[in-house]
């Protein structure tokens, strides 16, 4: 499977990288660089997020790092689509 990040999660990407980016160079670009490791994993392990409230919605954490991935998992175009990636303490909505 594929992954594909929304255009929403991108923007998410973005805010994470400028808000730790001001505080501590190198630790934005590490942060970052591990939500996207981690997101990858998921094209060998798509189902390994827990379910949300959500239909259809699935969270993983990065570990290491406060943040949740929300994503889907589309069998039928062999695809998953990250939705958000949200700090652990912000709403948990998808």
């Amino acid at each position: 499977m594929r992954v594909r990040w929304s255009e929403s999660s991108l923007s998410d990407i973005d805010d994470i990288f400028s808000y730790i980016h001001e505080r501590n160079r190198t630790a934005a670009v590490a942060v970052v660089e591990r939500i996207k490791a981690v997101a990858g994993l998921l094209q060998d392990f798509p189902e390994v997020g827990h379910l949300t409230d959500e239909p259809g919605v699935r969270m993983f954490p990065t570990v290491r790092y406060p943040y949740l991935i929300f994503y889907t998992v589309n069998p039928a175009d062999a695809e998953i689509v990250i939705l958000h990636v949200r700090h652990g303490a912000q709403e948990p909505r998808p």
